[in-house]
């Protein structure tokens, strides 16, 4: 059956990575990347068929592939490419494009595409939710508690209304992923059963949680060149000192909400205090460790940076840090600087919300699904093996 092809998707890519210091046009398709790749199997061209896709316009297939998003930007295709291609800089530029045709509102093209899109969609939400909390601001007195100054209860109301827009939001383009995947796979005639995909789901959560392929690139990697790293500054274990540092923070504050009435008074020692305190500041940690490498761009993976890659962990760090000064102001007489510093906080944090199906955050959903996705389509051929062995 013949297939249409999308002569622009190569340029559209390149638009979502830095420019003209893309240049994956140059490769032709020697395998390099696929030999020298952790993560590459027998039975899979990745990075290569990933890139040749692309050459060739085959869009409807680079958006059902998996394979987009297990890609964790080790950088190792990069350095051995013998003809220069970045082929790591183009699987970032693609999955970026990929966030943008998930996103049926097409913010996530007009953030992704250029940094004046990506700072006036920021603007607009800043605004719309400073106005929003500026409604039931209450001017009291300097040393008034920070939720008598600003209704915990109305932050609550519009934290929930905000959760359900961008809910249905990634819920959508999770759904357009999933479905384009299937397609491919009936279309090829490959599809795998629904009865395999609880299991899949399973597998593919644990494997995003505990980084069980990072670590195996990561592992690969050091091998291939020593000295090793320390364990604290191995790109696993900074990258799951960001995720599990911040879903300490999300379930500190979700326990608070639910254990605890908004605004009382609580220690310092506090048991959910403690926990979103410690989170913060080991999501901090990895979030330094990420921003310091790209400042220094000595190495591939962060040699080049577009806005995006520094957007995204910026917003989260001035969401932790202005979170962390929030809880330090509930016990220190600080006044009217308390309630700036928590009013910041919560645009930012709302900011940081809205934003997740637009941004680089989008990975945390797209590349948990790619895992489960993988999973689920291997699961004929353990099925196969099994019943072969019996």
């Amino acid at each position: 059956m013949a297939r249409v092809v999308n002569t622009s998707l190569l340029s559209n890519i390149k638009r979502h990575g830095k420019g003209s210091a893309l240049d994956v046009s140059a490769c032709f398709n020697c395998g390099n990347c696929t030999a020298v790749c952790p993560l590459a199997e027998e039975t899979a061209g990745f990075p290569r068929r990933v890139i040749r896709m692309a050459q060739v316009g085959m869009e409807p297939e680079l958006l059902a592939s998996e394979e987009l998003w297990r890609c964790y930007a080790c950088g190792e295709c990069t350095r051995t490419c013998p003809r220069q291609a970045d082929p790591a800089e183009f699987m970032a530029a693609a999955r970026s494009y990929a966030i943008s045709r998930y996103d049926f509102t097409g913010l996530a093209g007009l953030v992704n595409r250029s940094i004046f899109g990506n700072l006036l969609v920021f603007a607009v939400f800043s605004l719309v939710f400073e106005l929003l909390l500026s409604a039931k601001m209450n001017p009291a007195g300097p040393q008034a508690p920070l939720f008598r100054f600003l209704p915990g209860w109305w932050i609550h109301d519009v934290g929930v209304g905000l959760f359900a827009v961008v809910g249905l939001s990634a819920a959508f383009g999770m759904i357009s992923m999933f479905a384009r995947f299937r397609a491919e796979r009936v279309h090829h005639g490959s599809a795998p059963p629904l009865a395999a995909l609880p299991g899949a789901v399973v597998s593919g959560v644990l494997d995003a949680l505990l980084h069980t392929r990072f670590r195996q690139c990561d592992a690969a990697e050091q091998a291939a060149a020593p000295p090793t790293e320390p364990l604290v500054l191995r790109p696993w274990f900074v990258h799951v000192s960001v995720m599990g540092g911040f879903l300490a923070m999300l379930l500190a504050t979700t326990l608070d909400y639910l254990l605890k009435p908004i605004g009382s008074p609580a220690p310092p020692w506090y048991p959910m205090r403690l926990l979103g305190a410690a989170g913060g500041l080991v999501c901090l940690y990895g979030l330094t460790v990420m921003l310091l490498r790209r400042i220094r761009a000595k190495e591939v993976p962060w040699r080049k940076s577009a806005f995006a890659d520094w957007f995204f962990p910026s917003l989260l760090a001035a969401t932790v840090l202005t979170g962390l000064a929030t809880e330090t102001a509930v016990y220190l007489p600080l006044g009217r600087i308390g309630h700036t510093i928590f009013f910041v906080h919560v645009v930012l944090a709302m900011d940081l919300i809205a934003m997740l199906p637009l941004t680089k955050f989008a990975h945390v959903l797209y590349r948990t699904l790619a895992l489960v996705l993988y999973s689920w389509r291997r699961a004929p051929v353990a099925v196969t093996a099994a019943d072969a062995e019996a």
